[in-house]
């Protein structure tokens, strides 16, 4: 664990793909300054692009204290989802941001992270609800 006084704690959702897991973890470290023991990593087919089959992993982390969230999902060919357009699966990314914005808004001190990962690389940045 972190020696700093207060440690923040985060959540990072990716999907499974091999190919994007370890760079979308590190990519989340970097632009948030998280330990890999400061935060939970929850990992499906689709990623955040997808509702998860459950949201006991995100109902746990938030109430043991993590505020940052990112969701991760990546273009190139996902096989949790066959056959969509990269276009799409960055929409669903997005629609799904935006319901987790809802749930655990900015306003109760929850970061949120997009991270869209490809064959180019890792495209994270913070997002808020807009107003």
């Amino acid at each position: 664990m972190s020696t700093r006084e207060e440690v923040v704690l985060g959540f990072l959702r990716t999907c499974i793909d091999r190919r994007f897991v370890a760079e979308s973890r590190h990519a989340f470290e970097q632009f948030t300054g998280l330990m890999p023991t400061d935060y939970w990593h929850e990992s499906y087919a689709g990623g955040s692009a997808l509702p998860p089959p459950n949201t006991i992993g995100e109902d746990y982390v938030v109430k043991n204290g993590a505020r940052f969230l990112g969701w991760q999902a990546h273009i190139d060919g996902c096989g949790g989802i066959p056959g969509a357009r990269d276009e799409d699966i960055e929409r669903m990314l997005d629609q799904r941001i935006q319901l987790m914005l809802e749930k655990y808004p900015t306003t109760h001190q929850f970061r949120h992270f997009r991270i869209l990962a490809s064959n180019s690389g890792i495209n994270i940045r913070e997002v808020h609800h807009p107003k």
